[in-house]
């Protein structure tokens, strides 16, 4: 539904813009809502599309940025918690987010067929590392580059099950949640050490 025209000021035009593509992006790809549908749904003239953000590509790219970070929530206190404890509680907050951000979050996360966009892939990249950044936290790990990359691999995940869970219905949440619990232990957890080689003069 398209929203009245009122005045507003320059940041909370853009938003509202912002708002109003991040609604229709939800159900439909980037390429099947025009700049006109754009426009009305945000109640402007096309001409300030382009005014604050040069075309509709960028706007998308505004809605993007926006939908695809982590959700920004107060984790839950997990002072004193075992590392399996502070997993669960973890990725249950993950969820509790997705639940309430609706559809937004998820269905910006899906939009993979942009990837190889470099202008996408790079919002999708510090999405990631920052949404691994925030685990390690959680997690009580610390944040060094060998196990941030282990836990950035774990937000694709996530946004997949997230999609399961929330848009194709094939996962409850309680699945949703053991799946999403037992793969972050497992992204977390150092690599076994390799077996130490026999040394000379010794059966193999």
């Amino acid at each position: 539904m398209a929203i009245p025209r009122s005045r507003l000021a320059p940041a909370e035009r853009r938003q509202q813009i912002i708002d109003a593509a991040r609604e229709l992006y939800v159900d439909r790809p980037y390429d099947a809502v025009s700049s006109s549908e754009l426009a009305d749904a945000a109640g402007v003239a096309r001409g300030l599309i382009n005014h604050y953000f040069g075309d509709k590509r960028e706007l998308f790219l505004a809605v993007m940025r926006e939908s695809i970070m982590m959700p920004e929530r107060a984790l839950p206190e997990l002072d004193g918690k075992t590392l399996e404890q502070r997993a669960a509680m973890t990725m249950d907050w993950i969820l509790e987010a997705a639940t309430t951000y609706g559809q937004a979050w998820v269905a910006a996360s899906g939009a993979a067929n942009l990837h190889g966009s470099s202008d996408i892939q790079q919002i999708v990249d510090e999405a990631d590392d920052r949404a691994a950044r925030l685990v390690l936290d959680a997690l009580g790990l610390p944040d060094t580059p060998h196990l941030r990359a282990r836990l950035r691999p774990m937000a694709a995940l996530t946004k997949a099950v997230c999609r399961e869970w929330l848009q194709q219905e094939t996962f409850t949440r309680d699945e949703a949640l053991t799946l999403l619990t037992e793969s972050v232990l497992l992204f977390a957890q150092h690599p076994y050490p390799s077996p130490t080689p026999p040394t000379e003069g010794t059966d193999s």
